[in-house]
C-alpha cells in the first residue's frame, strides 16, 4: 500500500526532521545535500511535504534496470517522492511541485518539477517552461516548469542530464519530439575512448551528437572564436528565440542548461549612448544546474570560487531546428550593417532584440496586438514566411523600457551564409517594405511603436 505522512514546516529544524523520516526508509542514502538545498532555496516558503512512498520513478528504473541491479549492494528500486506546498491546507494553488529522492550513498536528489516562482531569487526572470503534471493520490496537479534532476554519479554526469532536461522539454511540448528517461539517453551516448557505464564524463561532440540522435541540429558557439561580446550577444538572441541550449565549463569541468535571464538593467539601458543589444543590459542567466535546485543564476560579475558566473563559460551548444540555418551572429552583422548604412529611420541610440521565431507563432501573436498599425498588422499576417524567421525588435531605450518596439526588420533563417539580400521584411515610423516575388514592395504609412514580441519566454514573478 502506498503510504503518505505529512510534515509541518513551521521552522527550519523541521527540514531536519524530514531528513531523519528519509533515513528510516533510505538508511544508508545521503540526504545532506537534499535538506541543505531545500533549506538554502526554499527555506520557509515551503510550509509542508507530503511524503508519498514508495514511488516508482521512471528514470530512476531506467538507470536501475542499466546498472544498478547489477550491482553487489544494489539500491532501492523505488522511491520517495516529496510533494511541497506553500501552505498547511495543501490545497492546489498551495502546491509548489514535486520532489523525487533515491536511494543512493552519494545524493539522494533526484527528480522534480517544481514552479520557478518560488525559486527565483529575483523580483522576476523570463524563463523557458512547459506544462507537466504529478499526480497526488489520483489528483493532476499541473505547473509549468522546467525539467530538472540531480546526476546519479555512475550513469549520468552533468552534461547527460543537461541532454535530457532538454530532450524532455522539447518531447512535453511539441509532438515531434520524443521523451526519454534518463537510462535512455546514457545508451545514446557515441562511443568515446572508454566505456558507457560507469560514465566518465562527456565532450563536446558526444554532446553535440547526443542531441543529434535525438532529432535537432546542435550548433556549437565558442568564446574563443567569437569573442566574448558576440559570443554572449549570440547567446542571449538564441535563449530570446525560446531554444534552451548546453553551456559547458571548461575551467569547472561542469555543463549547465541555460533556460532563460534575468530582467534588464533599466538604468545602465537609460545611459545607453550608441547602437546596443538588449542583452548588453542584462546581467543574470537562469539555468538548470544538477547540482543545485533548479532556476539557479549565472551572474555577469559572478565566477568566484563559489559560484559559476559569466566567465565561466567558454562554449554553448544549441539544438536548433532544421530549418534554422542562418546562424545569430550574421544575422547581427547583417541587421546592424543595414541599420548604420540608414536604409530605416531611426533614431539613435537605438536598442536591438534579434531572436528567432515560427511563421505560426508570430502570426499568432499578432492578433494580439491591440495597438499596432492596421496596415502593418495585414501585411505582416499575409506575407509569405518560411517556417522560421529571425525577427529583430529596435527601439529608442524610452521606448524598450516600456516594452515597446519602434521598428522590426524580418530574415529568411533558411538563407545562406553568404547570401547578400536575406530581407523579407522591415518596417520604421514612416513606412514598411515587404518582398513580393524577388522585388520588395514599399508602404508609406506612419506607424507608431507597439509592444515588443513576448511569445518564446514567460515573465515569472517570484512568490
Amino acid at each position: 500500500m502506498i503510504d503518505y505522512r505529512f510534515l509541518e514546516i513551521a521552522e527550519l529544524g523541521d527540514y531536519d526532521r524530514l531528513g531523519q523520516a528519509l533515513a528510516q526508509r533510505f538508511p544508508e542514502a545521503e540526504h545532506g545535500l537534499l535538506i541543505g538545498e531545500l533549506k538554502e532555496r526554499l527555506g520557509l516558503t515551503c510550509r509542508a511535504v507530503l511524503l508519498e512512498s514508495p514511488y516508482r520513478d521512471f528514470d530512476h528504473s531506467s538507470v536501475f534496470a542499466l546498472f544498478y541491479a547489477k550491482k553487489h549492494r544494489p539500491p532501492a528500486r523505488d522511491c520517495i517522492r516529496l510533494h511541497l506546498f506553500a501552505g498547511t491546507d495543501l490545497t492546489d494553488e498551495q502546491y509548489i511541485g514535486s520532489y523525487v529522492v533515491r536511494d543512493s550513498r552519494i545524493d539522494s536528489c533526484g527528480r522534480a518539477l517544481l514552479d520557478p516562482a518560488y525559486l527565483i531569487d529575483r523580483e522576476r526572470a523570463y524563463l523557458l517552461g512547459v506544462e507537466m503534471t504529478a499526480h497526488l493520490a489520483g489528483t493532476p496537479l499541473p505547473k509549468r516548469v522546467f525539467p530538472w534532476m540531480a546526476q546519479d554519479t555512475d550513469i549520468a554526469v552533468c552534461a547527460h542530464v543537461a541532454v535530457w532536461t532538454i530532450v524532455n522539454y522539447y518531447g512535453f511540448k511539441y509532438p515531434e519530439y520524443c521523451r526519454r528517461s534518463i537510462g535512455s539517453i546514457a545508451e545514446q551516448t557515441p562511443p568515446g575512448l572508454g566505456r558507457r557505464v560507469p560514465s566518465e564524463g562527456l565532450d563536446l561532440s558526444q554532446v553535440s551528437d547526443l542531441l543529434a540522435a535525438n532529432g535537432f541540429f546542435p550548433l556549437v558557439l565558442s568564446k574563443d572564436t567569437l569573442g566574448e561580446l558576440e559570443f554572449f550577444r549570440a547567446l542571449f538572441s538564441y535563449i530570446e528565440s525560446g531554444i534552451p541550449m548546453v553551456a559547458a565549463m571548461t575551467g569547472r569541468q561542469h555543463a549547465v542548461t541555460i533556460i532563460g535571464h534575468g530582467p534588464v538593467d533599466e538604468a545602465a539601458l537609460s545611459a545607453a549612448t550608441d547602437w546596443s543589444f538588449h542583452s548588453d543590459f542584462i546581467d543574470d542567466l537562469i539555468v538548470v544546474d544538477d547540482n543545485r535546485l533548479p532556476y539557479s543564476r549565472l551572474s555577469r560579475g559572478g565566477g568566484t570560487s563559489d559560484m559559476a558566473g559569466f566567465a565561466d563559460l567558454d562554449h554553448v551548444i544549441v539544438p536548433l531546428s532544421e530549418k534554422m540555418y542562418l546562424n545569430a551572429s550574421i544575422v547581427h552583422e547583417r541587421v546592424l550593417g543595414l541599420l548604420k548604412a540608414g536604409a530605416l529611420a531611426i533614431d539613435e541610440p537605438a536598442v536591438l532584440r534579434i531572436y528567432l521565431t515560427s511563421n505560426r507563432s508570430l502570426k499568432r501573436e499578432l492578433q494580439t496586438h491591440q495597438h499596432m498599425n492596421a496596415v502593418l498588422k495585414d501585411v505582416l499576417t499575409r506575407l509569405e514566411l518560411p517556417r522560421f524567421v529571425w525577427c529583430a525588435e529596435i527601439a529608442t531605450p524610452p521606448q524598450y523600457a516600456r516594452q515597446l518596439t519602434g521598428a522590426r526588420i524580418l530574415i529568411d533563417a533558411t538563407a545562406g551564409t553568404y547570401e547578400r539580400d536575406p530581407w523579407l521584411f522591415w518596417h520604421d515610423v514612416l513606412g514598411l517594405r515587404y518582398r513580393s516575388g524577388s522585388i520588395m514592395e514599399a508602404l508609406d504609412v506612419p506607424i507608431a511603436p507597439y509592444d515588443l514580441y513576448r511569445n518564446n519566454l514567460t515573465e515569472v514573478k517570484r512568490r
